[in-house]
């Protein structure tokens, strides 16, 4: 028996899982849970078959920033100063919630 058969055919194996999770339009925790296999072989198996294509995973470009300027106190709320602040406000109590998407929301809250 060819020592590479075993391996080709989990490497096959593997190439039609993730073809199917591909179509599937679900998460990634939901079908690994539905083929009874852990996330981290899911994203071994992803990151190994992609080099092995050619593809692999490319840097991400960092986002480009954007400067909304300093948070000044108005009195009855906080609002965007585009100024540079000269003596800084008082601290005041801020809320920020940002929905990051696939149900990850990040929360900064000063009190």
């Amino acid at each position: 028996m060819d020592k590479l058969e075993p391996h080709t055919s989990k490497e096959a194996a593997w190439r039609s899982r993730l073809q199917r999770h591909a179509q599937s339009g679900k998460s990634i925790a939901a079908f690994c849970r539905e083929e009874a296999v852990s996330t981290a072989s899911f994203h071994i198996w992803r990151t190994k078959l992609a080099a092995a294509d050619g593809h692999a995973a490319q840097p991400a470009q960092p986002a480009a920033f954007i400067d909304l300027g300093a948070i000044k106190n108005t009195g009855g709320g906080t609002s965007l100063a585009h100024s540079p602040a000269s003596t800084p406000a008082p601290a005041s109590a801020i809320d920020l919630r940002i929905d990051l998407g696939a149900g990850i929301v990040l929360t900064i809250t000063r009190r």
